[in-house]
């Protein structure tokens, strides 16, 4: 679901930056569909004359049409009623918020189906020993570790081997066993709906399903290989439940299903006590000028004064919230990530130049500045590896741990808004992740 680049050494949210400090940030080829910064952040205490900028291989651009050209979603029925919840009350006044679920454009939908309903295993780099090992430490049924370690079904290619297991077979595999195949095969961008698996919010996969029009065969089916990453239920087999499908009708209906995701519908409260802090925290300096007129018209309103939270947002952010980017003005076949939508946030129209590795790392340390908590509007929060030091994603403050995201790059991930818990959630899954802040400088 989220492939490694490597982010090491990020300070932590207490450090304080020393004259003799040297950073180096560099972004590198990002894997296909990812929504993982492939950036490296090294920090030392070596003289400032050591400091060095090393930068690896990046992916073509996105043009500045591009990225702000997007597909407005549809909407979609959720499965249950949803729960209004009222925030603490801070600097930002007060957040009243539901979750709902938006849904990917028909064609979008289409133009990133499978193109196949065969299901591959890639094992990268490794022998036909190594495979046979492997799939022995799955603990299988004996007929089903035999039946896959018949190296006369195998595609063994230069950079590794390919397995093709059927239906069956898929059926067969105990749910432990599972999630530890699959987890190992999410190594490798070869097994992209391994990489990137269909969570299944609901955590149940009939309630998931609830209001489509799909087969018993299918849920049957879904219900048996579904598995857990913790708390999280997972569905990584989409090609081979397609098979399942009886009509183009019923097809459709599947993907309709998993082209959901997760958003936060929210608006502000403002307490007459406190608007003048409020006026504040929203009329940051980078988009006062924008904001400001608006937010002072609804501070005048003595009893009532609350708004969409969107209408406080950035020119940019405001644009393209709640939407898809539309593959299709892509000419420079770029995806927006995470990171060009994180470091972005107050630019009224996003920089190109922060497609680049090498101008993204300039950008960012010229114009960032690590912080601790508590985080204000627009700061950028980078998801670190504890073991690795590796980041795996970025998104941008808004308030009250909420925060405006792209989780993944992918034609199929929305901008949306979220809890920083659940978007950590996301990459605990594969990760032990901590968070840091880094905020944008006054004077830039």
């Amino acid at each position: 679901m989220y492939p490694k680049s490597p982010l090491r050494g990020m300070p932590s949210a207490s450090s304080t930056p020393h004259s003799s400090s040297f950073v180096i940030l560099s972004f590198s080829k990002l894997l296909r569909n990812s929504s993982i910064l492939a950036l490296t952040l090294l920090v030392s205490t070596m003289p400032a004359e050591a400091a060095r900028m090393t930068l690896p291989p990046f992916s073509p651009l996105v043009s500045l049409k591009d990225a702000t050209e997007p597909v407005q979603s549809s909407a979609t029925t959720d499965p249950k009623p949803p729960e209004v919840i009222l925030s603490r009350t801070g600097p930002w006044g007060q957040l009243e918020y539901f979750e709902t679920f938006i849904q990917a454009p028909e064609d979008i939908i289409l133009a990133n189906q499978p193109h196949t309903t065969k299901t591959r295993w890639f094992f990268g780099g490794m022998d036909a020993q190594g495979v046979k090992d492997l799939l022995g430490e799955l603990q299988l049924p004996q007929g089903l570790e035999t039946a896959l370690c018949a190296e006369d079904s195998w595609l063994i290619e230069p950079d590794g081997i390919n397995l093709y297991p059927s239906s069956a077979q898929l059926l067969e595999l105990p749910e432990s066993s599972r999630a530890q195949l699959y987890r190992t095969l999410s190594r490798w961008e070869q097994n992209f709906y391994h990489l990137e698996p269909e969570l299944i919010y609901t955590g149940s996969v009939r309630s998931w399903f609830k209001g489509f029009d799909v087969s018993e065969a299918v849920l049957s089916f879904t219900e048996k290989v579904s598995y857990k990453l913790g708390s999280t239920l997972l569905f990584a087999d989409t090609p081979a439940m397609l098979d399942f499908a009886e009509t183009e009708k019923e097809r459709l209906e599947i993907l309709r299903a998993f082209g959901r995701t997760p958003t936060l519908m929210a608006k502000v409260l403002f307490e007459p006590g406190s608007r003048k802090e409020a006026a504040t925290y929203w009329s940051k300096p980078f988009s006062a000028q924008d904001i400001l007129p608006f937010l002072e018209t609804v501070l005048r309103h003595e009893n009532s004064a609350q708004t969409d939270l969107l209408h406080l947002l950035p020119a940019n952010v405001r644009k393209i919230l709640y939407t898809y980017h539309n593959p299709k003005t892509s000419l420079s076949g770029y995806m927006p990530d995470c990171h060009w939508t994180a470091l972005n946030f107050f630019n009224a129209e996003p920089f190109e130049r922060l497609c680049e590795p090498a101008k993204a790392t300039s950008y960012t340390l010229a114009n960032f500045t690590p912080v601790a908590p508590p985080y204000e509007l627009g700061d950028v929060l980078f998801f670190t590896d504890t073991q690795t030091g590796d980041a795996y994603h970025s998104c941008a403050y808004i308030a009250d741990d909420v925060v405006f995201t792209k989780n993944g790059r992918s034609p199929l991930q929305p901008w949306v808004l979220m809890k920083l818990d659940k978007v950590k959630a996301l990459y605990d899954m594969h990760f032990h992740t901590n968070v840091t802040a880094y905020r944008r400088k006054p004077s830039t």
